[in-house]
């Protein structure tokens, strides 16, 4: 066998093994991501760390649209809270919107609603709600 063939067939072996290995890793990051979603809004995931309080949640359905408040316990950094809505909300039709977003805080547009998700002191405060006719 030549050397240009054994070279071939390493190349050919570790892009085989890099291949499965990115594999396992998309697969185990998109389990991760798609872990679970608030209980009284799914359509928005709940992050990683994350884990709803038990304090209850406000839920108001109006003609108007709906409003929900709830809160969430983070074991995780708010930087990597932020930045998994950032990442997985647009894949699901939300807009961020960074000019209304203040200290701390993100907001986000979806069909006439707006979500503000705003982290203090190890709680992740959730926000639903129609947005203001002008």
């Amino acid at each position: 066998m030549t050397q240009n063939n054994m070279m071939y067939k390493n190349l050919k072996n570790i892009s085989q093994k890099l291949a499965m290995w990115s594999a396992v890793i998309v697969l185990s990051v998109c389990s991760s991501l798609a872990a679970s979603f608030l209980s009284v809004a799914p359509d928005i995931p709940l992050a990683p760390g994350l884990s709803e309080a038990e304090t209850g949640a406000l839920i108001f359905d109006k003609p108007e649209g709906r409003i929900v408040s709830i809160e969430a316990l983070a074991a995780t950094p708010s930087a990597d809270i932020f930045a998994f809505y950032r990442l997985s909300l647009p894949n699901l039709g939300w807009q961020n919107k960074p000019e209304l977003s203040v200290r701390n805080s993100e907001t986000f547009h979806l069909e006439g609603e707006a979500l503000t998700i705003k982290y203090e002191g190890g709680v992740v405060f959730f926000r639903l709600q129609p947005i203001a006719a002008n």
